[in-house]
């Protein structure tokens, strides 16, 4: 890249940055966000010089042009030689957006488009002769001409590059890491299984050595009465001995290689946990980067459309995986010509109806969490209801009873289906059905929701609310008869247990009471259409897990809870249509892969007519002997959190304060498990570890160390001593514990 493409690259994206704050400081003007008084003139006086330095360095004269009159205008407001009217409002607004259609033709090797146009209205608000820009500085070499209005660019188009993303990576190469650091965690999880195999060879020898014990003294015996040659005893006694020593050796030699695996493996969880999350971020990026270009597209449109619209696009700073952002870029397109075609009025229209002849369409990105929110906005002419429930009875979709019945927000989900319009012909922008069906597919791939928002004012506002990133998903994994399936957690609202008596039939369907609500219930099984499906219940009670879309709250009964796993999604190459409630597999430890499910599908299945008509349960198999875990920390909270997961995951739980509590209550009761802090008073987890191992009768109890220390030569201390497994909680992350403890247990 020679040095002109690398100023034109930076340019790109030092001019959207000085635009989009010249833009958002008068948007809160021309809103009202703020008043006129309150207006930054100094900083947006400093962008547009700024701007205008830019463009000269590049030797982007048109650009320079516009900005150099810009600067002027923020010069005379600054010193109150002017006001900042409706008429400036409209110049600047009109002077950016000829900049940034300027500079965008010219990237991309375009005719740029002649800003005559806007020079004249500037100077036509500024009450001045056009004048020329100031020349450039004498020391600066002179540039290479620079194409004129009108003009093709010689060179290529430039690299859009950011300052801090010097270097240009394939998205496939990082889409190939991604791929590998979900197979390096998917390969982790089976180290479990030759884990428990060690183990169970390590079990195996120490149960051999204690036979072995039983039947050297019935050997001893028989020779002492059979046997009078001392010789021949003695040397029955020395192999035995050897023996005895071998199987000790065999012994140590298997836990040391134990012991060395689970080392290995939890550096492997580690290394793979840190490339997964080190890409993740490589692969976010701004909003800007790919929406950017939308107020050109609008300001087309609109024309096209013989519309006054004024788009306003916010948060581009929100960055997000550049997946997740290429997924949304259509649909929301789609929603956008949506809100041109069918949502803004005419200018004839809106005077009649007393409002602003110019339109509003707003695109704002915000971050919840770990949550990507889009709102698309408009002050238009909002859902046509009685329409929507027409063209429903028309398509053969609603009856006319079903159509005078059904709610306002029942009928509002019509719009999301796909063939489903309201328009009365089919144009360039819209009439086909399609497109809201785009948006909603696209959204429930994602694992995210969809909703019409209610406002205030007129208009439509549509609520798009996906993960940030697509690398990794928080997973419930469940089991419906015999099959394990994954759901995305954030669309559960809560998990519990409910005796399959507290079901009760309202209307015809199964209902179950949550927090004083009244929420619909189906079994997962009947949701999917399995053949034969039946709720299984332990003792009359199921688990249900709460899902929530917008304001619909609905209750899915499972056969168990497995576990909590972040794992990549991946594409098993099904056919995506509507009602689909399957968005993908991860691919299990023992090879299997488990189907992942959408709840924004799940959820939608609850708002059709028809469904469940009942609640068929069946008893399962009594549960093997629950595990008890012992956890010892000094920590109250800790405890508390501890034992309050603990317990959910079925587990029996009990506490000790510290290391020689834990002690006195193992010899009194054992455990099957010990999850121990390290740090504490009176004896410290350590030594609780080098104690219970020198016991013969607790030396079997594995040990897990969750602690803070994680200094290597700790790590080394913690795994010589005969721990399971040493956890670093630098934040406590349950995850991690539960499969550490499913895979001892």
């Amino acid at each position: 890249m020679d040095i002109r493409a690398k100023l034109l690259a930076a340019f790109q994206v030092e001019y959207k940055d000085h635009l989009e704050f010249i833009r958002q400081a008068m948007g809160k003007v021309e809103s009202g966000e703020a008043p006129a008084g309150a207006l930054p003139l100094d900083e947006v006086f400093r962008r547009a010089h700024s701007l205008k330095g830019a463009a000269r360095a590049t030797d982007l004269k048109p650009v320079e042009t516009l900005a150099h009159r810009l600067e002027t205008l923020f010069g005379r407001l600054r010193t109150n030689k002017a006001t900042l009217d409706a008429g400036a409002l409209t110049v600047v607004r009109q002077t950016g957006d000829a900049i940034e259609d300027w500079v965008a033709a010219f990237t991309k090797g375009h005719a740029p488009p002649d800003p005559t146009e806007a020079i004249a209205a500037l100077d036509a608000y500024l009450a001045v002769e056009p004048t020329p820009p100031p020349p450039s500085p004498p020391s600066t070499p002179p540039p290479s001409p620079a194409p004129g209005p009108g003009a093709t660019p010689e060179a290529p188009p430039p690299v859009v590059v950011r300052a801090e993303d010097a270097v240009r990576v394939r998205t496939a190469s990082l889409d190939r890491l991604l791929r590998s650091a979900g197979q390096i965690l998917t390969e982790n999880l089976g180290q479990a299984a030759v884990t428990q195999r060690l183990r169970a060879i390590e079990q195996d020898i120490a149960s051999l050595e204690r036979g072995w014990q039983v039947l050297r003294h019935l050997d001893l015996g028989a020779s002492a009465i059979q046997s009078g040659d001392p010789k021949a005893d003695a040397a029955a006694d020395r192999r035995i001995s050897i023996m005895e020593q071998h199987i000790r050796a065999l012994g140590r030699e298997a836990r040391a290689i134990r012991l060395m695996q689970q080392k290995a493996a939890w550096n492997f969880r580690q290394l793979g946990s840190e490339l997964q999350e080190g890409i993740r971020l490589v692969r976010m990026t701004p909003a800007e980067d790919l929406f950017g270009d939308f107020r050109k597209m609008m300001r087309d449109m609109a024309r096209d459309e013989g519309k006054d619209i004024d788009f306003r696009l916010n948060g581009l700073s929100v960055e997000a995986d550049r997946l997740v952002f290429q997924a949304l870029k259509d649909p929301v397109m789609h929603m956008l010509r949506n809100a041109v075609f069918h949502g803004i009025e005419s200018p004839e229209e809106r005077a009649a109806k007393g409002k602003e002849v110019r339109g509003r369409i707003g695109l704002r990105f915000e971050v919840h969490g770990s949550r990507l929110v889009l709102l698309v906005d408009d002050d238009g002419r909002g859902i046509d209801i009685a329409k929507i429930a027409r063209r429903g009875v028309e398509d053969g979709v609603l009856s006319e009873d079903d159509a005078a019945m059904a709610n306002a927000r029942d009928l509002v989900r019509h719009i999301f289906r796909a063939g489903f319009s309201t328009a009365d012909g089919v144009t360039d922008l819209a009439g086909r059905g399609m497109g809201m069906s785009v948006v909603y597919e696209a959204v429930g791939q994602l694992s995210g929701s969809l909703e019409v928002v209610e406002k205030d004012g007129p208009g439509t506002c549509f609520r798009i609310e996906v993960p940030l990133s697509v690398s990794s998903h928080r997973l419930l994994l469940v089991t419906c008869e015999d099959r394990i399936y994954g759901i995305p957690t954030q669309g559960i609202e809560r998990v519990m247990r409910a005796r399959a008596s507290d079901a009760q039939t309202v209307e015809g369907r199964p209902t179950l009471m949550v927090e004083g609500h009244q929420i619909p219930l189906r079994g997962l099984g009947e949701l999917l259409g399995l053949p034969g499906a039946e709720v299984r219940t332990q003792d009359g009670v199921m688990s249900i897990l709460v899902l929530r879309s917008g304001d619909l709250r609905a209750a899915v009964a499972v056969d168990s809870f497995v576990v909590i796993r972040d794992a990549v999604i991946k594409d098993l190459g099904l056919p995506r249509f509507s009602g689909s409630k399957a968005v993908g597999g991860i691919l299990m430890e023992d090879g299997t892969v488990a189907v992942v499910l959408s709840p924004l599908e799940m959820a939608e299945a609850f708002r059709q007519q028809g469904g469940s008509l009942g609640l068929v349960t069946a008893e399962r198999k009594a549960a093997p002997r629950v595990p008890t875990i012992l956890v010892v920390d000094d920590s109250i909270t800790t405890r508390t959190l501890e034992k309050s997961i603990l317990e959910a995951h079925g587990y029996k739980v009990r506490l000790a304060v510290d290391g020689m509590d834990a002690l006195m209550q193992l010899r009194g009761e054992a455990a099957d498990l010990v999850v121990s802090d390290v740090e504490m008073p009176r004896i410290d987890g350590f030594s609780l570890l080098k104690e219970l191992k020198k016991d013969r009768n607790l030396a079997h109890i594995p040990v897990i160390l969750c602690t803070s220390l994680r200094r290597d030569e700790d790590l080394e201390r913690g795994y010589s001593l005969g721990a399971e497994a040493y956890l670093v909680k630098q934040k406590f992350d349950h995850r991690e514990l539960l499969e550490t403890i499913e895979q001892i247990l």
